[in-house]
């Protein structure tokens, strides 16, 4: 019994029948999910099912005839593009968006992926931010040397200043936390290298000429000389803690980089771009010049107001005129201080008509700056009563670094808001918040008369003005 085969008319009638359906099915779904209270995303989810079951249906080549078989039953019609309603042919493109839309589940693991991202991100962030502040204590734990920390924190204020955005404010984070993974990578190869250089020094001392020690002895230089080349390949390969837990990739990089002959320019290279992004010499000279900026304004009052020795005659007079001039200088020079790190010129600590008009348009944020860093600065003076010993002003730095950080992205950030306004505040209300921070600066240095009869340095603490000048216990 012959079968029939289909013909075209049939296959026409089979197309029409499935862009009608799908065209049914979408307007459905739209209109449900237009209508309703369901959530687009439960919605998307329900109709996921639908488009999943179009997705099985055949396509419409398989639906289509082979030219080399024979038609039957059927009368012939030529070949030609069958033209499709209007309708029918815009709801194509509407059901290919919909049938190429990601699925609910795969939408849900991008959702967790993002999530686990985020969270290492943040990770990555608070950890390069610790690595910055431990290395900037580190450098302002010594003398001469911390002027660069004080350029680092101008450089940072600067940024701020000049974007008015706080991550700009941490400009050398990816730095510092290159530097922090390093150092946790040598420590952990360096800390049981000690215990066993610690094991063969006993043995040495007991028994200098038996075999064990000799052997210890060996064993520790060898262990030594593997260490070092170690942890040279792992810091030459990037900043990545597994390259310290893969010795054999380290030496075959370490191989092909000599076979190459590019080993030794690599390493100088690598080198000399971190220097390079470190800007020590441009950090050194923000440094110096800040302090000479702010000492230049603050010396003489500072030393009015120290140099009384009694509480008799005129000594109190000049206490206290030194007081009170110290007390207006510091009204501005925070300011002065934070359009220098914006502009990086010298000149910059003798625009006081400028500094006038940023405290004019915003007099509010700039007494609540200065409020916020003499504040802090009150609480680093109490660090000072007892001069710590010098193996501990490393573990006190960090505190002053952490502590008036903060205050000087702030002091920068109110700079690019008083520089990005054009008027100034209400006369009544300027005038409300200058004598505020008269008020302000005027606790403050009464309080900071104290510390000279408590701190360790004497009268030299009130020169210090963490900050404004270097923040460090010594």
């Amino acid at each position: 019994m012959r079968q029939n085969k289909p013909t075209r008319k049939c296959v026409e009638e089979k197309e029409l029948l499935v862009l009608s359906f799908t065209v049914k099915t979408s307007r459905l779904v739209s209109v449900f999910r237009n209508r309703s209270g369901v959530s687009p995303v439960i919605v998307s989810g329900l109709a996921d099912p639908i488009f999943f079951c179009l997705s099985l249906l055949p396509s419409m080549s398989d639906l289509s005839l082979n030219p080399a078989a024979p038609v039957a039953d059927g009368p012939a019609v030529e070949d030609s593009n069958v033209s499709l309603p209007a309708e029918a042919s815009a709801s194509i493109s509407d059901v290919d968006e919909q049938r190429n839309r990601p699925s609910l589940g795969s939408r849900v693991w991008r959702f967790v992926r993002q999530i686990y991202r985020g969270i290492g991100s943040g990770i990555e962030f608070l950890f390069n931010v610790f690595c910055l502040v431990v290395c900037l204590a580190a450098l302002a734990a010594i003398p001469i040397v911390n002027l660069i920390p004080l350029g680092m924190l101008l450089a940072a204020e600067g940024n701020t200043a000049r974007t008015g955005r706080l991550l700009p404010g941490l400009p050398l984070r990816h730095a510092a936390g290159q530097i922090g993974i390093h150092v946790i990578g040598a420590l952990l190869f360096l800390l049981p290298l000690s215990y066993l250089g610690s094991f063969a020094s006993d043995a040495v001392l007991i028994d200098p000429g038996s075999n064990t020690t000799r052997i210890l002895r060996t064993v520790a230089a060898v262990a030594a000389v593997l260490t070092f080349f170690h942890l040279l390949l792992s810091m030459a390969r990037g900043p990545r803690l597994r390259h310290f837990f893969s010795p054999w990739r380290n030496v075959r990089w370490g191989i092909a980089r000599l076979k190459q002959g590019s080993l030794a320019i690599e390493l100088g290279e690598g080198l000399r771009g971190f220097l390079v992004q470190l800007e020590l010499k441009r950090h050194l000279k923000l440094g110096a010049v800040g302090a000479i900026g702010v000492l230049m304004w603050t010396f003489l009052p500072t030393f009015l107001f120290a140099v009384a020795d009694s509480s008799r005659g005129g000594q109190v007079l000049i206490t206290i005129f030194g007081g009170f001039c110290l007390a207006v200088v510091l009204c501005w020079v925070p300011i002065l201080q934070a359009h220098y790190s914006a502009e990086e010129k010298f000149s910059a600590y003798r625009a006081v008509s400028h500094a006038r008009q940023l405290f004019g348009r915003s007099p509010c944020l700039w007494t609540l700056c200065l409020l916020l860093g003499f504040g802090l600065s009150l609480v680093l003076y109490l660090f000072k009563i007892a001069a710590p010993p010098r193996d501990a002003v490393f573990l006190l730095t960090p505190f002053f670094i952490a502590t008036i950080y903060p205050a000087r992205l702030a002091a920068g950030g109110v700079y690019a808001w008083s520089n990005n306004r054009t008027q100034k505040a209400w006369w009544p209300w300027r005038w409300f918040w200058n004598l505020a921070c008269l008020a302000t600066c005027m606790v403050y240095v009464f309080l900071l008369f104290f510390t000279r009869n408590i701190g360790a340095h004497g009268k030299l603490v009130l020169f210090e003005q963490p900050f404004l000048l270097i923040p460090s216990p010594f």
